[in-house]
Parts: structure tokens; sequence; C-alpha cells
């Protein structure tokens, strides 16, 4: 199974307001060719991915959030499924892209090449609704669930190894990124996080 063919899958059913948390490397340049969007915050690596992905979820209830993280990321941050877990946002899903490797390191194998399975380390954290998928036609049929089934949900597609890489079709940044997407939840939900400035001064 190709990490392409998923991510497409989802995005071409994947309503506008859906807020996706993505991590590095082929997950970004991916979003940003099938579904460039403000809705998106992109390269959010080294643990951190489904952490920010839950921190949205809780801040906004109303919001679906998906959250695209790989096996290699997650397994810095496991102590984030126990957090998901109590918390349970109901809005919240999250695809673990697994090829089994470390692959922006140089192909290192990850533990998931071995013994560790992150749906089941999931559930027994406490994350009932966790599934693993290994074809296309597995993960198309968890497509609604994903976008519209109650959380917390954690997926992991087992997908092949890349031997092209995608190209990004934009130059991006992301810094810029994550204004952008900020300034698209002060528009969206009609709230203002940053603050303006005038000099040193701050105007709130």
């Amino acid at each position: 199974m190709k990490r392409f063919d998923c991510l497409e899958s989802l995005f071409s059913r994947m309503p506008d307001e859906v807020i996706v948390v993505g991590n590095v490397g082929d997950t970004t340049t991916l979003m940003l060719t099938l579904r460039p969007s403000d809705a998106n915050v992109y390269s959010v690596n080294l643990g951190s991915c489904t952490a920010v992905g839950l921190g949205l979820a809780l801040g906004l209830p109303h919001r679906r959030v998906v959250v695209l993280d790989g096996d290699g990321n997650l397994l810095l941050n496991l102590a984030v499924l126990a957090d998901i877990a109590n918390q349970a946002p109901k809005n919240l899903s999250i695809l673990v892209q697994d090829n089994e490797l470390y692959q922006s390191g140089g192909n290192v194998p990850s533990a998931t090449a071995g013994l560790a399975d992150l749906a089941g380390i999931a559930r027994e954290a406490g994350i009932k609704n966790t599934r693993t998928v290994r074809d296309i036609g597995e993960f198309e049929a968890t497509v609604n669930d994903i976008l519209e089934g109650p959380g917390p949900l954690l997926v992991v597609a087992k997908i092949e190894k890349e031997s092209e890489r995608p190209q990004s079709p934009v130059a991006y940044n992301p810094t810029e990124n994550k204004f952008r997407f900020v300034r698209y939840i002060e528009r969206s939900e009609g709230v203002r996080i940053l603050t303006l400035t005038q000099g040193s001064k701050i105007i709130l």
C-alpha cells in the first residue's frame, strides 16, 4: 500500500473545514500536492505531531482534527497516547503512516519493523478505537470513520517504503505556514489569537 494512494483517497473525501496536522518529509509534500489549504499545519516533527493535534482537538472541540503521523515520529512520544485516552476528544483521528523506517534518517528500521505494534500500544494506553490496515481496500473502508466517526480513533496504515520520493509543487516555509494557519483559525472562528504590535507596544 502506497502513501500517495492513502492520502489521495483521504483528501478526495475531506471537507474543507477539517484541520490537518502533518509530520515532515513526504507527508508534507503530499499535503501541499493533494490538499493545499490554510487549514493544514505542516512539518510537525520529533514526537510533537500527534500532541499538536490533541491540543487543537481540545481547543476546537466542534472541528474535526486529523493527524497524519509516522511510526518513527510517534515512537518518540508514546506518552501522548495515554494523554489522548484520558482526554478522549471525540473529534480527533490519527492516521499513522507506518513504513517501519526512519526514512528521512537514511532508511533506518524503526521499532515497528520488529515487535512493536502501535495500534496495540494505543489500545493498551486506553484508546479503545484502534486498528491496523494493510491494503488500500481496507484503508478506503476506514476513511469515513477517520473523517466522521467518533474519536479518538487511531489507524495504523502499513505503507511501503518509497523508492521515488515526491517533489514539493511549491516552495514553502514552516514558520509562514504556522502564521497562515493561525490567521485561518482567527477568520473561521471569529477570534483574536495574535496581538497587534506597534513598535514595542502590544495593542490588545
